[in-house]
């Protein structure tokens, strides 16, 4: 299987903490063609940005003329809008992280940092660029087109197909190729807790989520009593994707994902303790 290539960006005006980045990019050198460009100031960090499409950038906050922050805001107009955007620094006060959140920065490396979190940082971006395949189960066209529009704006890579009801769903999955189901609850005849009751009789594997406009504790704790992985109160996003995502497949959460609950009644529960 051919996988491509990983465009790197390594852009700190000190070069032991750019040693330090190149260091953990080798650690993956054997398993992908990784091509690391090197720079020591904001502006050249900005001028490779819009000259060729970066996957990954580690990027110093405090770099001369052009800093951090800026660089990461003036991304949006360049050909890595989509990078994957980790922040560098000694220390991050409360205005930047801020900034970093709503500019969907990913990650942060406090200064000192070792390669091993670099070489972290590269096999979880290989692991969201891994193909998952994705079943969207609703009986409404509509919701199931827009379901697809938020797991295509995700950091993850989804192979999607639909299914119009639960029987669909379950001749669908017969196949055995499914990693994911994202099931809405109100559908007509079989239900979506019933129908994780039916994939849980396939499969302890499946990562079962399910959707809902009901915000209601009997509704989630039904769902996890038959063994569903989380609950997507709709309105949801990517970001809320990316979380669960980041909980399925057991990666590190990064400093600026969302943090939810697998269900509300959880938060709840630890509120109240």
């Amino acid at each position: 299987m051919l996988h491509k290539m990983i465009r790197v960006l390594v852009a700190d005006d000190t070069a032991i903490a750019r040693e330090v980045v190149n260091d953990g990019v080798k650690v993956h050198r054997s398993k992908r063609y990784i091509e690391v460009d090197n720079v020591d100031n904001g502006q050249s960090a900005l001028d490779i940005l819009k000259r060729k499409q970066i996957d990954i950038a580690f990027l110093d906050m405090n770099m001369p003329g052009l800093s951090g922050p800026e660089v990461v805001a003036a991304m949006r107009e360049t050909k890595s809008t989509n990078c994957l955007t980790v922040a560098i620094s000694a220390s991050l006060d409360e205005k930047t992280e801020s900034l970093l959140r709503e500019l969907h920065a990913y990650h942060f490396l406090k200064k000192p940092f070792h390669s091993e979190e670099v070489a972290e940082i590269i096999a979880t971006y290989m692991t969201m660029t891994a193909a998952y395949p994705i079943l969207i189960v609703d009986d409404s066209a509509t919701m199931r087109k827009l379901t697809r529009k938020i797991l295509e704006e995700s950091r993850f890579n989804f192979e999607i197909s639909e299914a119009d009801s639960a029987q669909s769903a379950l001749r669908a999955l017969a196949s055995g190729k499914f990693r994911l189901v994202l099931t809405d609850f109100h559908m007509p005849g079989v239900d979506g807790i019933e129908l994780a009751g039916s994939i849980r009789d396939l499969s302890s594997k499946i990562g079962i989520y399910m959707m809902s406009t009901n915000d209601t504790s009997y509704l989630e704790r039904s769902a996890a009593f038959v063994g569903i992985n989380g609950f997507l109160k709709k309105p949801f996003n990517a970001d809320d994707i990316d979380t669960i995502m980041h909980e399925f497949l057991a990666l590190h959460a990064p400093k600026f994902g969302k943090v939810r609950e697998k269900f509300s009644f959880l938060g709840r529960e630890s509120r109240a303790s």
